[in-house]
């Protein structure tokens, strides 16, 4: 059988069809790192990390007018000692940088605009699958990590709600936690129903952190908030709010009058401390 003879424009289809990273990558895997003897694996490994470049590149919706991409920290990614940013899953997510509202904002003042911004980005990011830092929102912003805790803390303040930062949503911060939030809520005498829908957590979430704060509550006359952080595989901070709530809410009630005392012993969960949690902690 007769072998067809390449023509010329078939020739430099085959050379214009190799210009790209991609075949740059699978030159240099093969001739600069050694890889000559394993060139069955290169295409994977370009594969590999052509498909981060679009990660880190090409957010899932794309990137609209006013919004640039900027790299977070994996919502499913948890904060540990043992971890450093580099070593932590990422996420490229698409920030908002501008809308109309926010000329009404600025109109008000710079503080004023600043906040509606730091709320729409933590949202965003959060909505994206992804966590923002008072860093990053610093960073983005040009303000410093001082001035956005501020206006944080007054945007919580104002409305009674926690915000998605990374510090917060991981219980890895010493202002109070969504789940120090969720007790607090409880203890002040909200259902678990009504709990859920003013934190956007899901009730089998609300009813989780519950069944952990009762454990809490149950190891606090025999350990101190180490000892306790360790056997339940939590960190302190979650444990020392917990343990704050409810020498808070003791107090109240120690002081309040017999009328407005509730039935129910101050800080014990309408569910069975018996229950093992059903997530680890700091899942939701």
């Amino acid at each position: 059988m007769l072998m067809s003879v390449p023509t010329t424009r078939q020739k430099q289809a085959r050379r214009l069809a190799q210009k790209g990273l991609y075949n740059q990558l699978c030159v240099a895997f093969e001739h600069d790192y050694g890889f000559e003897k394993g060139r069955r694996i290169i295409p994977t490994i370009v594969d590999d990390i052509l498909g981060k470049v679009r990660a880190f590149y090409e957010p899932d919706g794309g990137q609209g007018t006013h919004q640039i991409v900027y790299i977070a920290a994996d919502a499913k990614a948890k904060i540990t000692s043992r971890k450093c940013m580099a070593q932590t899953r990422q996420k490229a997510v698409v920030l908002t940088m501008l809308t109309p509202e926010d000329c009404a904002a600025y109109s008000e003042g710079a503080p004023v605009l600043l906040q509606q911004r730091l709320v729409r980005w933590l949202n965003e990011a959060r909505d994206q699958g992804a966590l923002l830092s008072a860093a990053d929102l610093a960073f983005v912003c040009g303000a410093s990590c001082g001035t956005v805790e501020r206006r944080i803390r007054d945007y919580e303040e104002q409305t009674g709600t926690l915000l998605p930062l990374r510090g917060t949503v991981h219980d890895a911060s010493s202002k109070l936690t969504h789940k120090g939030r969720i007790v607090e809520l409880y203890l002040s005498g909200k259902l678990p129903g009504e709990i859920a829908q003013q934190t956007d957590h899901s009730l089998r979430a609300v009813e989780n952190y519950l069944r952990h704060f009762q454990l809490v509550r149950e190891l606090q006359d025999k350990y101190d908030a180490e000892s306790i952080s360790g056997l339940l595989g939590c960190g302190v901070w979650i444990v020392r709010q917990y343990l704050a709530l409810l020498s808070t809410a003791g107090s109240a009630a120690a002081n309040a009058s017999p009328e407005s005392r509730r039935d129910t012993p101050v800080g014990e969960p309408s569910v069975s401390p018996s229950q093992a949690p059903t997530s680890l902690p700091g899942e939701t």
